[in-house]
Order: C-alpha cells, then structure tokens, then sequence
C-alpha cells in the first residue's frame, strides 16, 4: 500500500481493541504496523512515545480504527429530544440513552458522600444475607435490589463519577465491597451494550450474589490474598454451586440471576469453571461479570502481588480477548466504559504534573477528561496535557508490567493466580 492510498488519522482517534485490515505507516509513508494487527493499548503507547501524532491508514479501515461505539457530542435538538428518567425502570429503554451528560463537569462532593453511604449500606445488607445463610432463614431479595437500583439511579446521575470511584483500585480486598464493584461495574458495560433498565438491575444483583456460597466456606477462600493448597483449590470451585443453591432459596430471585450465579468464572474458551463451558453457553449476565472479575482480579492484591496498574490491567485483558478468554463484545463495551486509562486512575502527563482520570472523553476513550494535581481539569487537546504514562496511586502500593512481557504472559483469570 502506497502513502497515496492513504488518509490521515490523528493517533488519538485510534481505537484499542480494533484490528487493521491493511497496513498503517507513518505521515511520512513508513511502515508502522502490518495489515491484521491487534491495537493493544501497548501499541497505542508505543506510537505517543515515538511522537506519530498523525498515521496513515486505508479508508477503508477508518469506521474500525475510530471505534464503532465512541460516543458522540449531543447535538442540541438531540439533547432536547433526549428521553428523560421518569424513575420507573422501563423495558427496552437502553439506559444509555438516559445518562446525564456531566462532560465539563469536575467530580462533585456530595455525589462522593452518596457513593460512600451507598457502600455502607451494601455492607450491612450483606451482613444481614449472611446472618441469614447461618440461620436459613431467608426473607426477601429486596433488600440487595434496592442496592442495585441506587447505584443503577447513581449512574444515571453521573455515570463516570460513579464507576471511577466505586470501580478505583484498592488495597480492601473485603468480599462485600468486591462484589459491589462487580455489580457497579458490570452494570455500566450493560449501560454500554445498550442494555435496558431492567435487565441492567438484574447483572448488578447477580454481581452482588456471585460469591455468596462463599461465606459458607472457610472464611480464608474470602481472601484473595490466601495461598490455597491443591485440595482447597478444588473445595474453593465448587462455591459457585453453592452460590446457586443459596439464591435459589432465596425469595423472588429472578430465574436468569439464578443461571447467571454459578457460571460467572466460566471462560469464553471453556477454561473456567465449576463446568467448563464456552462461548454463549455461558449466559450474558455471566459474560459481562467474567470480564469485570478479571480486571478487579487484576487491579487487587492477590497471593504474590500487589495490585497491577490499571491501565496495563486494561492492557493484559485485551491481550488475553485475543486469545479467546473473554467475550470479544463485552471487552469492546468494557473498554468503552473505563477508556485506555481507567476512571479513577493516576497519570503522569509531559508537563511533569500527576493527574487522576475523572471523566471519559466524548470523542476517544485514548484522551480522558483529567484532574491535574493542582485540582484544574483539563484534557490532552495540548502537548502540556499529553499523558506519557501511567502511575501508581498515592494511597496504594501498585506494580506496572513491562509492554515486553504482555504478550508473553499466559494467564487463566479462574485460577487467580498471575506471574509476572
């Protein structure tokens, strides 16, 4: 393919998680990357440190290297025309299309407080659910929807806001506020997928009862930071059984949340368990939490490490959906939702000043919306504000992966174990 053949393409429009169809050279007609590769965020890094602010692509590669589902800045006649929450939950009603647009908006303090004192209420709803595990004396689902719907109504409200602080890295690896974050989480790929209210409510409810059967088991399997023998390993996998028959005794638990329990650390190729089953055997609730568990998988403490940094966890994910681990839809969808350099993360940019990433850009997930250490937001639309790499949080202890060895690493997100 000659330069002639090709149009220019600002690198900050190239989408991670596309695939080329022909070649891409640099605005001088060098050759950058062959036809049929992977863009990896590894790659999309390679390319700002070697300073190609413009490619070269084919057009007819331009609609898959930009990204089919990048949001859009509303239009005003599409604001005005935007459906509004009325607060009822409506049926095929994408909740995506019901998200208030806080594109220019700092991080609000009161939504902090709500967010904080929507965890402790989760928290004590699950000590009551596992009183009643003990007691066998279950009441009503209610109480863990009711949880799903205010972070649900949260998102809603400001959805970045909620996912950056709810989904942020940390070092409390309690079962309870896993299973928040999965829920959270999971519900905004849902969001993403144009998913409606409904069945959106329903993933976050089976995120916050995935791991249920284990607080029937020895309270070390809560602990992912435990070291568990061969013959632990093997009682350790059946919890999602018993996951399963713990929600089914449950009142008004929906059938798709009782399906959906047990097959969260099934993998998309059939590596996971307690089954082994792949591809869409594997119901789409579970697909969506099993992309969401890896990355929270990997962002945490584990038996031999400290936490990954978030955007090579982001990085070590799109490198195993190539692999076949994961359902390719739900990491496009989860890549949209937390962009290249995840909400709640920490940045370091050209100027020198260190930044957190508080909002996802309405143009390309490569470019967030950042919060510089001096407190002003800004965006990568000059080279001051250009990110040169990510960093570790200053309340955490976090390790990087090298770009070298992502490739080379071969992970199962079902064994919860990752050697780097």
């Amino acid at each position: 393919m000659s330069r002639s053949e090709t149009v220019e393409l600002p690198l900050e429009k190239l989408c991670a998680g596309a695939t080329c169809g022909y070649p891409i050279l640099s605005k001088e007609g060098l050759l950058l990357l062959g036809s049929g590769t992977h863009i990896t965020p590894t790659i999309v890094s390679h390319l700002q440190e070697q300073h190609h602010d413009v490619i070269a692509v084919h057009p007819n590669d331009i609609a898959e290297l930009t990204g089919k589902q990048l949001r859009r800045p509303a239009t005003a006649d599409a604001a005005e025309n935007k459906p509004k929450f009325t607060g009822v939950w409506e049926q095929a009603l994408p909740l995506k299309d019901l998200l208030v647009d806080r594109h220019d908006e700092p991080l609000s303090d009161e939504r902090t407080a709500e967010l904080n004192k929507c965890m402790s209420t989760a928290k004590s709803r699950f000590e009551q659910i596992n009183h009643a595990l003990q007691t066998r004396d279950f009441d009503s689902i209610s109480p863990l929807v009711a949880t799903s719907d205010s972070f649900a109504r949260s998102m809603i409200d400001d959805h970045d806001q909620t996912v950056g602080e709810i989904g942020a890295a940390s070092d409390d690896v309690a079962l309870e506020r896993r299973s928040v974050q999965m829920a959270v989480m999971a519900m905004a790929v849902a969001v993403e997928m144009g998913i409606d209210g409904p069945t959106t409510l329903e993933i976050g409810l089976t995120g916050l009862l995935h791991d249920i059967g284990l607080y029937v088991l020895d309270p070390k399997f809560r602990d992912p930071t435990e070291s568990l023998s061969h013959s632990e390993r093997w009682e350790y996998e059946k919890h999602p059984v018993i996951a399963f028959d713990c929600v089914s005794a449950i009142p008004e638990t929906p059938s798709a949340v009782r399906i959906a329990v047990q097959q969260v650390h099934e993998q998309y190729d059939g590596s996971g368990f307690p089954r082994g089953l792949r591809g869409t055997r594997i119901h789409q609730y579970a697909r969506i939490l099993n992309v969401v568990d890896a990355y929270i998988q990997l962002i945490s403490p584990s038996t031999n490490r400290c936490g990954i940094l978030p955007h090579n966890a982001i990085g070590l994910i799109l490198h195993q959906g190539t692999r076949g681990t994961f359902d390719p839809e739900v990491v496009r969808a989860f890549l949209n939702t937390e962009s290249l350099y995840p909400l709640g993360s920490h940045v370091e940019l050209r100027s020198g000043s260190t930044a957190l990433v508080i909002r996802r850009s309405a143009h390309s997930y490569t470019c967030p919306i950042l919060m510089r250490d001096d407190g002003e937001c800004v965006q990568e639309d000059n080279a001051e504000n250009r990110i040169i790499r990510p960093i570790a949080s200053p309340q955490i202890e976090q390790m990087r992966i090298p770009p070298s060895k992502m490739p080379t690493i071969n992970w199962n997100p079902a064994d919860n174990v990752l050697r780097v």
